[in-house]
């Protein structure tokens, strides 16, 4: 009978520190293809993402160039999760669900799904609509961001 609360003690703490393991992981910016932003192991929670894209928005600006355009710009961030093959099959997924690339050969053998986070549009020097899952935070030239 002991055997099986210690059994129980151990199980609760790999989960416990598997789920700590993923909530503090990195976030990793693997890939940026003109205003699509692919980055692995970004927060879970929403309010995770927006200060995520607080934070980090001015080093994508400066060390990727990702708004091109000051007064109307648009920039997508995509969950990473790995490199995969496009579909073949007409049951696989549209190829549209897809963005790939073509690093080595020509082939479209390097290819990213579409599983967007956060999009944002807006002004550099006005308003900044930031989309979450349902949700739209506004940024304002003065930097305050509130939930529409």
């Amino acid at each position: 009978m002991l055997s099986y609360k210690k059994s129980a003690v151990i199980i609760v703490i790999l989960i416990a520190t598997y789920f700590i393991w993923i909530a503090v992981k990195p976030t990793k910016i693997v890939r940026v293809d003109k205003v699509a932003v692919f980055v692995e192991n970004l927060p879970m929670s929403t309010e995770g993402k927006l200060k995520w894209w607080l934070k980090n928005k001015e080093l994508l600006q400066e060390k990727y160039h990702i708004i091109n355009k000051p007064y109307n710009f648009t920039v997508v961030i995509m969950n990473f999760n790995g490199y995969e093959e496009l579909p073949k099959g007409t049951r696989d997924g549209s190829i549209d669900d897809y963005t790939c690339f073509n690093d080595n050969n020509g082939n479209h053998d390097k290819c990213v799904y579409n599983n967007i986070a956060i999009i944002v549009r807006g002004n550099l020097n006005g308003k900044q609509y930031i989309n979450i899952g349902e949700k739209i935070y506004i940024q304002t030239s003065d930097g305050k961001v509130a939930l529409q």
